[in-house]
């Protein structure tokens, strides 16, 4: 009964009149799919028509620094992990040359080709770090399981892993560079959509062994899980909806073990969300085409803060930066 009269009365719950996100858009009319910040007012984008820009400033200024060679593809995912070190992933079709890595060590001014696959039916899907080390690019499922590459020298040598097994239809969207990531020691997570619900694969042996399960949250070709984090202690939480109908009343924000999954309260328009971050220690923050959400006390309950349109969002120390379609950045400055 509690739990009803709380998400009764966060359903009632009014939204705030003001945006919560300081503009620092791209000079650019581009869809944006990731970005990342390493502290000390440097931010990160990456997206279509070749596009990869660095601040240095906070998003004052910006420098287009992306592969020359990679002038055609869509670089959907990005890792930072300093500074000057940064692994850009191309999202496309294996086939045609469009599904690789590039790496960086000076900023974006030189680069380096680290992997390519042109396997059939390969298309990258997300690449995320640990640490400077440790890092896995996760792609669409072949032969009936995910396509799971690790690194463990900082993404200068790649090498395929054994992915777990997936149903008929199963797959990631490659929407906001987050369908798989990953836990501080050993948790490694990834979300799907595809099927009737979406479900979450997740190893606590960095991909050793893998258990599958259902999410509440319904799913079908056009919709499932796009995106999450994770809270520790084998702990997460996972965002979705459909891309077809971003404003589709269906629940969006799920929690769970890897084991079990139950819905998060929601005040606000129901709505697709497609990645998480964390403020800090209590505060999470969603985004998504048609809104952001956020919750105060770790995940367990939500409410919609403005409509900003965003796809991606990276946080540390702190900050929260996020972006999403016509070259958008924001930094969350709070309501």
């Amino acid at each position: 009964m509690l739990r009803t009269l709380l998400a009764a009365a966060l359903l009632l719950a009014p939204l705030p009149a003001q945006a919560a996100w300081k503009r620092i858009d791209l000079p650019k009319d581009v869809t944006l799919r990731a970005i990342a910040t390493v502290g000390a007012g440097i931010v990160q984008v990456s997206g279509a028509k070749g596009t990869y820009a660095v601040s240095e400033d906070g998003g004052r200024t910006w420098r287009f620094a992306a592969p020359p060679e990679g002038a055609e593809l869509d670089f959907r995912g990005l890792a930072a992990l300093d500074a000057k070190t940064t692994v850009l992933m191309s999202a496309g079709e294996g086939p045609k040359g469009q599904a690789k890595l590039f790496r960086t060590a000076d900023g974006g001014r030189s680069w380096t080709q680290v992997f390519e696959t042109s396997l059939p039916s390969s298309f990258l899907d997300t690449v995320a770090f640990r640490n400077g080390r440790v890092g896995y690019v996760l792609g669409d499922p072949i032969d009936g399981r995910w396509f799971l590459l690790r690194t463990q020298d900082g993404g200068r040598t790649w090498r395929r892993l054994p992915g777990p097994p997936v149903q008929p239809g199963e797959a990631a969207f490659a929407a906001s560079n987050s369908a798989l990531f990953l836990g501080e020691r050993s948790d490694v997570w990834i979300v799907s959509g595809g099927l009737s619900k979406g479900r979450v694969h997740h190893s606590a042996d960095d991909g050793g062994t893998w258990t599958v399960a259902e999410t509440p949250l319904a799913g079908s070709g056009s919709a499932g899980l796009f995106g999450g984090l994770s809270l520790g202690g084998g702990r997460a939480v996972v965002v979705g909806g459909d891309y077809k109908d971003e404003l589709a009343d269906m629940p969006s924000i799920a929690l769970g073990d890897g084991s079990g999954w139950r819905l998060a309260p929601h005040a606000g328009t129901p709505r697709l969300l497609e990645g998480v971050g964390r403020l800090d220690a209590r505060t999470l923050l969603a985004v998504g085409p048609r809104g952001s959400s956020i919750s105060e006390d770790d995940g367990r309950t939500w409410r919609q803060t403005d409509t900003e349109a965003f796809h991606a969002i990276a946080c540390r120390a702190g900050t929260c930066v996020a972006a999403g379609g016509k070259g958008h950045v924001g930094i969350w400055v709070g309501e």
